[in-house]
C-alpha cells in the first residue's frame, strides 16, 4: 500500500499536464479586471469627446443668435448624447461674463479696506455682473447677451456599461462633465460696470 502512495505521489509530481490550466487560471482574473478597466476608461473618454462635440456645436448655435434658451442647448446636447447612451441625463449650466478675463474670477476690489485682499464692508468692487453686490464669481447665469463670454458645463449621468464600480463597492452610475467657452456675436454694445461702495 505504501509502495503504491509513493509511486502515485511521485507520479505527481513529475506530471505537468494541466500547468497551463493553473497558469491560466491565476492570471485570467487580474487580466480580465484590467481589460474591463481599459474598456471603462476608454468609453468615458469616448462619452466626453462627444459631450464636448454636441457642447461645442449648441453652444456655437447661441453665438450666432440662433438659438438662445439654457433648454434648447440642453436639448441639443442631449439628443447626440443618447444617440450613444439612450438612458443618459444631461445637464447644461452657462455662465456669461463681460470678459474672457473675468470667467471664474470675484469680482474686483477696486478700494480695499483691512483687512486687505479680501471684500469686506466698506469695499469698493466694479459691479461687473450689475447686481449691485460683491460676488466671488462675476458671472451671471443664463447665456448673457451681445459680446458676452458665456462658459458652458455639461454633465452626463448614465449607468456603468460594466461592473467595474460596482465590484470596488462605488456607486453603479458614472459622470462625465464637459465645458467649452464661447463669445457671443457683438449685436449690441455692452455696458459698461459700475465701481459700487458698500
Amino acid at each position: 500500500m505504501m509502495r503504491m502512495v509513493r509511486r502515485l505521489l511521485r507520479s505527481l509530481r513529475t506530471d505537468r499536464r494541466g500547468a497551463t490550466l493553473v497558469e491560466f487560471g491565476i492570471i485570467a482574473v487580474p487580466m480580465i479586471v484590467m481589460m474591463m478597466a481599459m474598456f471603462d476608461l476608454g468609453f468615458r473618454a469616448y462619452i466626453g469627446i462627444q459631450l464636448s462635440g454636441a457642447l461645442d456645436q449648441a453652444a456655437r448655435q447661441v453665438t450666432v443668435g440662433t438659438t438662445a434658451t439654457v433648454a434648447n442647448i440642453t436639448s441639443a446636447v442631449r439628443t447626440q448624447v443618447r444617440t450613444i447612451l439612450p438612458s443618459a441625463t444631461v445637464t447644461v449650466v452657462p455662465s456669461s461674463y463681460n470678459s474672457f478675463v473675468s470667467v471664474g474670477k470675484p469680482e474686483p476690489i477696486t478700494t480695499d479696506t483691512a483687512p486687505l485682499g479680501r471684500y469686506n464692508k466698506g469695499d469698493c468692487f466694479q459691479d461687473i455682473n450689475g447686481n449691485g453686490v460683491w460676488d466671488a464669481d462675476a458671472g451671471l447665469s443664463g447665456t448673457g447677451g451681445s459680446d458676452d463670454i458665456v462658459y458652458y458645463t455639461a454633465t452626463v449621468t448614465f449607468p456603468e456599461i460594466l461592473p467595474m464600480r460596482k465590484l470596488l463597492g462605488w456607486s453603479s452610475t458614472e459622470t462625465v462633465t464637459g465645458t467649452t467657452m464661447m463669445k457671443n456675436q457683438p449685436y449690441a454694445s455692452q455696458a459698461d460696470p459700475v465701481i459700487v461702495c458698500s
